[in-house]
């Protein structure tokens, strides 16, 4: 018997019981997909009945991707184009019979698209995720199948050498500059606070009123990349310029002109101002690696350049370490200088 019943979420629950079988349970966004799939169920579980084979259905890759969306709290906008792609290559196939050949043979069509190896490693680490969420659940955990995107023959690809982007402290002046006259008036704040915070696009996007204590000068990010909270302290100039645009909402602060739970698109305001301040190439995200090459050539250790940043890892910090430079050269001399 298949019962259906609506989540608070928004998405309905199938649960099958039958005798001689184990429970089955799925969620779906749409109450159709639901219905579907426990006719599906039911219509198999005869046939498993008859030939003895009391397990659960394993679905198709296409469902399996639907179902991991369903509880994806993960904050790249891109995993479903992603594995909207992969469906066209194995949807219809049952999970487990997708094997790494199939899977190296994918990415071996997304090198020829002449993707970057970063690129094709991001569609690669978004497969094996769904694999893995797969593997772990609870009805197929025992299946004893492998994730097949870890096996030894399928092909690896090089990360794009880096193109991160330090502004001088001239570039710095002449963007704040350019953000000043800007025709979106919240540019140079957001602006100013990725170079003091080295908060992500992201993140600061998402901030709300009541995330500001003025009174800590504190901003609070309830989740950041890594999945944890964070806070942020504020500066002065960041605070007076808080102040001169505060509102007596819980609506975001760089909210869209339209919509004040929707954050603004920046992209127009941004090129112009980088265009106004005559600095050729920068990404939003270079005011982050900004932000702490300002902190380690003011003498700040790695370790509170990551802490500020909210690195999970010295190994995401340790590609500042060439601008510490000058601190390593000044720390050899005092100590090992008396050497001769």
């Amino acid at each position: 018997m298949a019962s259906i019943r609506k989540l608070q979420s928004g998405n309905f629950q199938v649960q099958i019981r039958l005798q001689g079988l184990p429970s089955i349970t799925k969620t779906f966004p749409k109450k159709k997909d639901a219905v579907a799939f426990s006719k599906q169920v039911e219509g198999n579980t005869e046939l498993h009945r008859k030939l003895g084979k009391a397990t659960a259905l394993i679905p198709i890759f296409r469902e399996w991707c639907n179902i991991y969306m369903a509880q994806y709290s993960g904050n790249d906008p891109s995993t479903a184009g992603r594995l909207y792609w992969w469906c066209g290559e194995f949807g219809d196939k049952p999970v487990t019979k997708i094997d790494e050949f199939m899977v190296d043979d994918g990415l071996i069509k997304l090198k020829k698209r002449n993707l970057t190896g970063s690129t094709i490693n991001r569609y690669k680490s978004t497969l094996s995720a769904v694999f893995i969420y797969f593997v772990q659940h609870p009805d197929f955990k025992r299946s004893g199948f492998i994730n097949p995107v870890r096996k030894e023959t399928v092909s690896r690809f090089k990360e794009n050498p880096s193109r991160d982007k330090f502004l001088t402290e001239n570039e710095q002046e002449r963007l704040l500059l350019a953000c000043r006259t800007s025709h979106w008036e919240r540019l140079y704040l957001l602006v100013l606070m990725a170079l003091t915070t080295g908060a992500r696009k992201g993140e600061l996007l998402k901030l709300k009123w009541s995330s500001i204590d003025f009174s800590t000068r504190v901003a609070r990010l309830d989740t950041s990349k890594n999945g944890k909270p964070r806070l942020l302290p504020l500066t002065h100039p960041v605070i007076k310029e808080l102040m001169r645009l505060r509102e007596n909402t819980d609506h975001l602060i760089f909210h869209s002109t339209i919509r004040e739970n929707t954050p603004f698109d920046i992209k127009k305001s941004w090129i112009k101002a980088l265009k106004q301040s005559n600095i050729d190439y920068c990404r939003f995200h270079d005011l982050r690696h900004t932000a702490a090459s300002n902190l380690v050539k003011a003498g700040r250790t790695l370790f509170e350049v990551g802490t500020l940043l909210g690195h999970s890892s010295t190994t995401m910090t340790a590609r500042y370490s060439h601008l510490a430079i000058q601190d390593t050269q000044n720390m050899v001399d005092s100590v090992m200088g008396v050497i001769k």
